[in-house]
């Protein structure tokens, strides 16, 4: 389903529920983030941790509205506290050597994205513990997670390297979490609004063609 910005765009039969390809949820998280007043760089990376939630088989829109209606300078931001883990994780103090405590972070699972993207680029499993569930994560494999990922926090979360005495196996799902609950696609769709100018008479007055261009 293409998200039209416009208040009254027509939906589909079925309201309970909205069908994203993978595409439209980057584009659609890309302009959310915007619309949330985060960063150009932010909106990247959160388009791209709203993909890999979602061929995970997460409920990534949960996770993604948590994160967008805190504050951009929230103690606790997912997006940002994953963008640091993912762009340190190389160096001698990062989460690949050393692991990491992320003390009252909001909604955990938003950090996986960034998690698997520093075990990937380093070579180095990794397993996040919070409140009874736990995410391991080896490099370019799909996450393998035990109990109820989705808390809203603020909780702990704790981050070691992990030596795997055999290569994880788990599959990518073969279909994308590509579904949402309309109340969601509506929630990303008014963020998203936020980054859309309205028409204007100035932005209109040049619009269409302009005098006669007739041979």
């Amino acid at each position: 389903m293409k998200h039209d910005p416009r208040p009254n765009a027509p939906q589909r039969a079925d309201s309970a529920a909205v069908h994203l390809s993978l595409s439209e949820i980057a584009a659609l998280a890309w302009r959310a983030t915007r619309g949330a007043g985060r960063a150009w760089g932010e909106a990247e990376e959160s388009a791209e941790a709203a993909c890999w939630l979602a061929r995970a088989g997460t409920d990534w829109a949960s996770a993604l509205i948590g994160a967008l209606a805190l504050s951009p300078d929230t103690s606790g931001c997912p997006l940002r506290a994953g963008i640091a883990l993912a762009d340190f994780a190389a160096l001698p103090e990062g989460v690949a050597a050393r692991g990491a405590l992320l003390t009252n972070l909001r909604h955990p699972a938003f950090v996986l994205p960034f998690a698997a993207r520093a075990a990937t680029a380093t070579g180095q499993a990794l397993r996040l513990e919070w409140a009874g569930a736990t995410a391991t994560l080896a490099p370019l494999a799909a996450p393998m997670v035990e109990g109820a990922i989705m808390a809203t926090g603020p909780v702990d979360v704790r981050i070691a390297p992990v030596s795997l005495a055999d290569p994880l196996l788990t599959q990518w799902p073969a279909r994308h979490h590509g579904t949402i609950a309309a109340d969601h696609y509506a929630t990303l769709n008014a963020l998203m609004l936020r980054f859309t100018v309205p028409a204007s008479a100035t932005s209109q007055a040049g619009a269409g063609a302009q005098g006669n261009d007739n041979d």
